[in-house]
């Protein structure tokens, strides 16, 4: 290696490298393939036979089964399927659009029953605006967040005291972030 220049020792580097990526690649590739799978033997049968004995604990059940009946679900009624969803082509919808039902004047107006057929069991009572009467004792809000040793007092906080008139510092912009502004109290 001695004997070779700098521009071929970058050359083999590279190509080194794009070997290394190809094989890479590859080994990666693999990675991503899925196994053929592979059918386990069956078990051989064997040819054995065990005896088996069954002694009866209970009397012979046999005699007095009981007769079982099954009825067939009924039929007859057609199954209504129809929901206007559409499975063809290419706008396929799960449910047909929604129709918002639409009511007659009279419907609205009659205070006997609802738009849809319900019957209102109590009829709506008007109330006069002008005769509702007014509570005369009004609760007041307590005021218990007084400030205190000259604070202001903001809803939420206890007491923020008043730290008097703004100042400006003046800094000096050399460009350092890591620098420290001002005390640090």
């Amino acid at each position: 290696m001695k004997n070779m220049n700098p521009k071929m020792k970058k050359w083999l580097t590279v190509a080194g490298g794009l070997a290394l990526c190809a094989v890479l690649v590859v080994l990666i590739g693999q990675k991503f393939q899925t196994p053929e799978p592979v059918d386990d033997p069956l078990p051989s049968q064997s040819s054995e036979v065990s005896d088996v004995t069954i002694e009866p604990s209970e009397p012979n059940s046999t005699e007095e089964e009981k007769e079982v009946t099954v009825t067939p679900p009924d039929t007859t009624q057609p199954v209504s399927t129809d929901n206007s969803a559409v499975s063809s082509g290419t706008e396929q919808t799960i449910q047909g659009d929604v129709s918002k039902p639409e009511y007659t004047e009279e419907q609205l107006q009659d205070p006997t029953q609802k738009p849809n057929g319900e019957k209102v069991t109590e009829p709506p009572t008007a109330v006069d605006h002008d005769k509702v009467e007014q509570p005369k004792d009004t609760p007041k809000p307590e005021s218990s967040t007084k400030p205190s040793g000259g604070g202001n007092s903001i809803p939420g906080f206890d007491n923020v005291p008043d730290g008097g008139a703004n100042t400006v510092i003046e800094v000096d912009g050399d460009g350092d972030i890591n620098k420290q502004v001002g005390i640090m109290d």
